[in-house]
């Protein structure tokens, strides 16, 4: 496996400057008034489309989780450490699907930019499964200038086989409409995280993160007190009616969110790293490992999990979360803007961090979604011209008010829902990569490990047969490298 980032150090650690500036600043900006998301400088657009645009819950085809009144100045012509294009048009590959709010936003951005500069966006809606789409592109050998995917599956599939180009110029660039640089507007520690020899590969334009989501008003009709550690959260669970946990069981990485997190509460970050890159497989067995597995056997078979939950595919179980039948869902900050269109009247969103466990650790997820440009692209100017336009504050921010998202910009405000996300950030002593960076850095691999997980997660093998062949399977994969 080519993984370049190797030898640097701790990766998780670089996280928490950044979580913090992030987290503090945008609490700064955020507002508690639900008619806004606390971006009051930021022009309304005439015809920007709103959460609630969708009718009707997308079917789900794949796997889950504006025009300005002046056209903006065009982008400056390409420097000379920039490659000329060979052509007049940009061709991007996008993880978002059509009438998805980020979708969206991102057709108003391209629609201004082709306007503004006389440079086409061919661009592809390819969904969760873009990078089978670019894969498919590049091996027919189509030009693929522009990618925008979730940062560790883009780290796993083309940043660590060093096939992107490095973007360390574009920091330079000035953002077309603002007096600041890409480098200036986003935060190093977020870039250092996909660096390969110092400079970075992805540049972020959302920042995410996970917990326990939540109806503040369910718990209260409950007469239940918000769950701190992991015994509070069955506990609170089993006291919530019937489907108190609703969960899409058909989605693998939504399963994964569990175990992953146990390891990292009883282990720390950095653990469930260190046991799937171990290559005797023996960390499997640390007690770090057992007290996770047993913790998510116990709410296997604790009855808090919703009927049927092995069979749900998404967005199943979050529709039926957000229609009041349900407690709880284990997801992304994205949740809100998914179920924003057809949550019941009155629906409180809520944050939950992931559940504390005794003599435990405590640090925040967060992940980013950016661009990569390929190094095969036909147009590497055009796609880096492209990111700096879009990185403007006032089409960025189409992001926290239409598709209420966190955006690394921490100048831009956060929306209300998420207002839990931005505390839980600024509270967390540390900070860790999605995972723990095992998807991104270990993608074969992930893959096995998301079968045996989905096995002990559905109650089909029990902890000491999990653990035994999670330790097998970590031995035979490095053994085989």
């Amino acid at each position: 496996m080519i993984n370049k980032r190797d030898g640097r150090r701790p990766l998780w650690l670089i996280f928490v400057a950044a979580l913090l500036t992030l987290a503090l600043v945008a609490a700064g900006c955020g507002n508690d008034d639900d008619s806004d998301s606390g971006t009051a400088s930021v022009p309304e657009a005439t015809e920007a489309p709103t959460s609630d645009a969708m009718e009707e819950p997308m079917e789900p085809t794949e796997e889950p989780g504006d025009d300005m009144e002046e056209p903006m100045e065009p982008t400056e012509e390409p420097r000379d450490d920039m490659e000329p294009d060979e052509d007049n048009t940009l061709r991007y590959f996008s993880m978002w699907n059509e009438g998805e709010p980020q979708q969206e936003v991102l057709q108003g951005i391209i629609d201004s930019y082709e306007e503004d500069t006389g440079v086409d966006v061919d661009v592809l809606w390819a969904g969760r499964e873009v990078l089978t789409s670019v894969r498919a592109a590049l091996s027919a050998g189509d030009a693929v200038d522009l990618i925008g995917f979730e940062a560790e599956p883009l780290a796993g599939a083309l940043v660590n086989t060093g096939e992107t180009h490095p973007l360390g110029s574009l920091l330079d660039h000035e953002i077309p409409g603002e007096d600041v640089t890409v480098g200036e507007v986003i935060p190093e520690s977020f870039l250092d995280i996909y660096a390969v020899d110092g400079e970075p590969h992805i540049i972020p334009y959302i920042v995410n993160s996970s917990g326990i989501h939540y109806d503040a008003r369910r718990l209260a009709e409950f007469g239940l007190e918000r769950p701190e550690t992991w015994d509070e959260f069955i506990e609170t669970a089993l006291a919530a009616g019937d489907n108190a946990v609703q969960h899409d069981g058909l989605i693998n990485f939504y399963n994964a969110y569990w175990l992953y997190w146990l390891i990292l509460r009883h282990g720390g970050p950095g653990s469930f790293n260190a046991a799937a890159a171990d290559p005797t497989g023996d960390l499997w067995r640390s007690d770090y490992i057992r007290a996770a597995v047993e913790d998510l056997v116990e709410l296997v078979e604790s009855g808090a999990l919703a009927d049927g939950y092995e069979g749900s595919n998404w967005p199943i179980a979050q529709q039926e979360w957000a229609n009041g039948n349900g407690t709880f869902n284990i997801n992304g900050t994205w949740l809100a803007s998914e179920t924003a269109s057809y949550s019941s009247e009155g629906f409180e969103y809520r944050l939950l961090p992931f559940p504390t466990t005794e003599g435990g650790y405590e640090s925040a997820e967060v992940y980013q979604i950016g661009w990569v440009v390929p190094e095969a692209a036909d147009s590497p100017t055009a796609a880096q011209e492209f990111i700096a336009y879009a990185l403007n504050s006032e089409r960025l921010s189409g992001m926290v008010d239409v598709a209420k998202n966190l955006v690394p910009r921490s100048d831009i405000g956060v929306p209300p829902e998420l207002q839990d996300a931005v505390d839980m950030l600024a509270a967390s002593p540390a900070g860790h990569r999605p995972y723990d960076g095992v998807q991104g850095d270990y993608p074969e691999y992930w893959v096995e490990f998301m079968q045996l997980d989905d096995q002990l997660f559905f109650g089909q093998i029990g902890a000491d047969e999990f653990i035994d062949e999670m330790a097998e399977t970590t031995s035979n994969y490095w053994a085989n490298q």
